[in-house]
């Protein structure tokens, strides 16, 4: 199951990525060096790869700009969540960091379905940060 599902429209781009790296369709990525790679923590800017990538390719396709997702937070979501900037947590699976706001890669949606008090599934963020070349 994909880490993250976009929601409304959005505009992609293709990006380089090493031979060597697998991306998996739903994953937020970063970049090292300018070359995509899956998403980390320490990601100042970051993208989501809608269709992912498999070795031996050498682009990818992800989006360009502020793209609103769905994902699983690391945290039971609140109320007083709304509109908060917050990270990326995560190696294999990659989730909304709640408590954490140190890169403010995601904002959290503000609207009535941004999310389920007590729930960790299906919390609305927005990419605050996205990758630009």
């Amino acid at each position: 199951m994909a880490d993250f599902r976009a929601i409304g429209d959005y505009e992609t781009i293709l990006a380089t990525i090493d031979t060597a790296t697998v991306i998996e369709a739903g994953d937020v990525v970063g970049l090292t060096s300018g070359i995509v790679v899956k998403g980390i923590a320490a990601h100042t800017a970051i993208a989501f790869a809608p269709k992912g990538s498999a070795d031996g390719e050498t682009e990818i396709e992800i989006t360009k700009g502020y793209v609103e997702l769905i994902g699983t937070a690391d945290a039971n979501f609140a109320v007083t969540d709304k509109g908060l900037y917050q990270d990326l947590i995560g190696t294999t699976t990659l989730l909304i960091d709640l408590g954490t706001s140190t890169t403010d890669v995601f904002q959290v949606a503000t609207d009535v379905d941004a999310g389920t008090a007590g729930s960790k599934l299906e919390v609305k963020v927005f990419i605050n940060k996205p990758i630009t070349f």
